[in-house]
């Protein structure tokens, strides 16, 4: 008798033991390919008898889907005439597989189990089997609920009079290393029997997952012309010997027995080549490039173009459409797609929420590549901007996924938060740089003249204006978006000056058209929120700033005088409240309020202030909360694999508010063009009803992969058009809605000729719900 695992239209069904050897081939190819060691996974089970584990985990994978047996899945959804009549004799005529392979593949191995001898081994294999059960029952789901699973399969063994429905399991083995090694192997299941069930379905057959060409990539990199003139000792500035001596020091001081490594170093100090440098002398099998924000990304995108020219690399974020190759393949969107899906490529570009789905999502397409980061290189740049409240949980995730998964990870930026003092076992993490010789070198440390004696003064608008006609470049900085847009309103005719605002509501083609702005227009002002810290390529003469927190300070100094090619000023002020925009932060009175926090400022020696913000975690984590501290807590979470808690906690961006969509005209410029598909250009203007429209038409698409392919595309041209409301719960009147975002088509009075939203205008127009979290 037949047990059939996938039907097709045009060909034969595909037996459970055919698609079994898919499967199995698969899973063989991504070990060998990514040279996945089997017994460090072991190791977090912290079993014995390591032949008896791998032997349950191999054939997890491979057998996962033996629930497919069930006659009612044959009859039903095979529609295998065999099974009718053990359909018809069926109570609950029910067809689905995957809680009845778990339980099946408990009872193949626990009279094995059962006969162990020693408790603390039977109590790991116990626990080892009933997780892989776990993971055979979420092959088609998310990954959560342990122990309601655990509970689902007692009560099916008591109601079939099984010896072993009293089973209890002992967490207190396991740890966080466990609750990795768990999440790894649910990746590896899931992605196996992915790559098998699309070559029976489609013919599609993977040769490749994307492995880094180290020779290769290491010759484009040493013949890009900065590194060649680092290595010959050639440079004609001051900047570049500096930048060549951290370049190199970095270099030696690699220790690659290591896991995680510090690169701390200066604004202007050319951290993507050293981290690039470093990357490759580990090498890695791919190398994952992750950034706080877009445009970040999008700088770092030109630079490793213009470094390699054959390397296959991809950036995956919210706002960059699935590139498909121009061949005539009917499988073209399904070999893409799967490429994005799985993360088929030798480096990639990406966020760090991004990032943060993989190692904590607990949903299938979150986990599909998870296995990826096998042996590869994580560079993660600017940490401090996490959620400093996440930072001891993210230290001990960082350090067992390192372990467990064979990663190496570069953490850098010029204010480097030494994270590893919140674990138990301090200075495992390796400081490629003593920066604090860079910092006080007059070129970094005096690149900026910097004033504090505005914060002695209350701040009026007058003030902050005789200070901007100090120089011809200024660039003015507010944390709040509403008294930016007040101050830009009061100053926007200056005389001589072109003035604009920049904040998180603007697109990336007006970003870009300010920017260009700064290099030609002789006298220009610029009035931002703190999106023009980090990733907005600009020098400016002199910075006015609302103090926030330190790190915040001195990356907006980044902007002042960049290039040090002459002496840069910066003015403090302090205007908005800190704490209503940084709720919770532990950096909130280490500030330049403080003299003492100036003075370190001002030394570079931003070890000292956030010494202070470390020690306030340390003592969060051993806080009662009841009967536990909060580590305790975090712990037993882990223990009881409760993935969904983890990934809840674990949030970077926590706001649940609305998006909306206005479908006005968009006048593009000739020279931004080329950003878009000719298509979607008439008469020169991008047209938000038509990208309206082919958002609606989405749901027409059947071929899913053509679907999230065309969906990707849409979300670029999206952004263009759409306002983020993150505290609304509740809009009274819009005029569509569709994949939750709401079309407002009579937009005209929010929106002016610069395509500025009047937020204020239009929340008073709603009666809203705030849903403050």
């Amino acid at each position: 008798m037949n047990i059939l695992s996938h039907t097709h239209p045009t060909k034969p069904p595909e037996k459970l033991e055919e698609h079994k050897a898919l499967v199995k081939k698969y899973l063989q190819k991504i070990f060998q390919e990514k040279e996945i060691d089997l017994e460090k996974i072991i190791e977090s089970f912290k079993l014995q008898d390591r032949e008896f584990a791998k032997k349950l985990i191999f054939d997890a994978i491979v057998s996962h889907d033996e629930g497919k047996r069930n006659p009612a899945f044959q009859y039903l959804k095979m529609g295998n005439k065999d099974f009718k009549e053990a359909y018809e004799k069926m109570d609950v005529k029910s067809s689905k597989h995957s809680f009845l392979g778990a339980k099946m593949f408990f009872e193949k191995y626990i009279d094995e189990v059962a006969s162990e001898v020693e408790d603390e081994e039977f109590y790991k294999k116990l626990f080892l089997l009933t997780t892989l059960c776990f993971i055979i029952s979420k092959h088609h789901a998310k990954l959560d609920d342990f122990e309601k699973f655990v509970q689902k399969l007692k009560s099916k063994l008591q109601e079939e009079g099984s010896a072993y429905v009293e089973f209890e399991l002992d967490f207190s083995y396991f740890d966080i290393e466990t609750f990795i090694a768990i999440k790894l192997i649910y990746s590896l299941l899931i992605s196996a029997d992915y790559y098998a069930t699309l070559e029976y379905m489609t013919d599609i057959k993977t040769e490749s997952f994307g492995l880094l060409d180290i020779k290769k990539a290491k010759e484009e990199f040493e013949d890009f012309a900065i590194v060649r003139n680092i290595r010959a000792g050639d440079y004609e500035k001051e900047i570049d010997k500096l930048r060549s001596l951290m370049f190199l020091e970095s270099q030696k001081s690699l220790d690659k027995s290591k896991n995680i490594f510090y690169l701390q170093a200066p604004t202007g100090a050319g951290k993507t080549l050293m981290s690039l440098n470093l990357a490759l002398k580990l090498e890695p099998k791919k190398i994952f490039y992750i950034f706080p924000f877009n445009t970040l990304v999008e700088q770092t995108k030109e630079k490793i173009e213009e470094i390699f020219s054959s390397l296959d690399f991809a950036v995956i974020n919210s706002i960059t459409p699935i590139a498909l190759d121009e061949e005539n393949d009917p499988n073209l969107y399904e070999k893409t797609y799967l490429q994005r899906l799985f993360y088929h490529y030798e480096l990639i570009l990406t966020t760090h929420v991004n990032l943060f789905e993989i190692l904590f999502g607990i949903g299938k397409e979150a986990n599909f590549p998870l296995w990826q980061l096998y042996g590869s290189v994580i560079i993660l740049d600017e940490i401090q901007s996490y959620d400093n409240n996440l930072w001891w949980y993210m230290v001990e995730f960082l350090n067992a996924y390192a372990k467990v998964l064979d990663l190496k990870i570069i953490i850098m930026s010029a204010t480097l938060p030494k994270i590893d003092r919140l674990l138990e076992k301090k200075d495992e993490f390796v400081e490629l740089l003593d920066s604090r010789k860079y910092f006080i070198h007059p070129l970094f440390k005096d690149r900026v003249e910097v004033d504090f004696s505005l914060l002695d003064r209350k701040i009026d608008f007058e003030i902050l204006k005789e200070k901007v006609l100090e120089a011809n470049k200024v660039l003015v900085e507010f944390i709040k978006k509403r008294s930016a847009r007040e101050f830009y309103e009061y100053i926007k005719d200056l005389d001589g000056y072109e003035v604009y605002e920049l904040s998180g509501d603007d697109n990336k083609l007006f970003r870009q058209k300010v920017i260009e702005r700064t290099r030609m227009a002789e006298k220009i002002v610029i009035v931002a929120t703190q999106v023009i810290e980090a990733g907005v390529d600009i020098d400016m003469e002199l910075g006015l700033k609302d103090i926030s927190t330190f790190d915040s300070d001195e990356q907006f100094l980044g902007r002042i005088n960049r290039n040090a090619l002459r002496k840069g000023r910066a003015y403090f002020f302090n205007y908005d409240k800190t704490e209503d925009i940084y709720r919770g932060d532990n950096r909130l009175d280490v500030n330049l309020q403080n003299k003492e926090v100036r003075d370190y400022f001002l030394q570079k020696d931003f070890g000292k202030c956030y010494e202070v913000v470390l020690k306030r975690l340390d003592e969060k984590k051993n806080k009662y909360s009841g009967l536990q501290t909060i580590k305790d807590k975090f712990i037993k979470l882990l223990q009881r694999l409760e993935y969904k808690e983890i990934y809840e906690k674990m949030q970077l961006i926590r706001s649940s508010g609305i998006t909306i969509f206005f479908p006005y005209r968009l006048k593009i410029d000739e020279e931004f063009r080329g950003y878009f598909e000719r298509e979607y250009i008439e008469d020169g203007y991008l047209d938000g009803e038509m990208i309206w429209q082919r958002l609606k038409e989405l749901s027409a698409i059947e071929n899913y992969a053509q679907k999230e392919i065309e969906k990707s595309k849409l979300w670029f041209y999206m952004q263009f058009f759409t306002f983020n409301l993150p505290f609304v719960k509740k809009l009274d009147r819009f005029s569509d809605e569709c994949c939750g975002i709401y079309l407002f088509a009579d937009f005209e009075e929010y929106i002016d000729e610069d395509y500025k939203f009047d937020r204020d205008k239009f929340m008073e127009e709603q009666n809203k719900k705030f849903g403050f979290l």
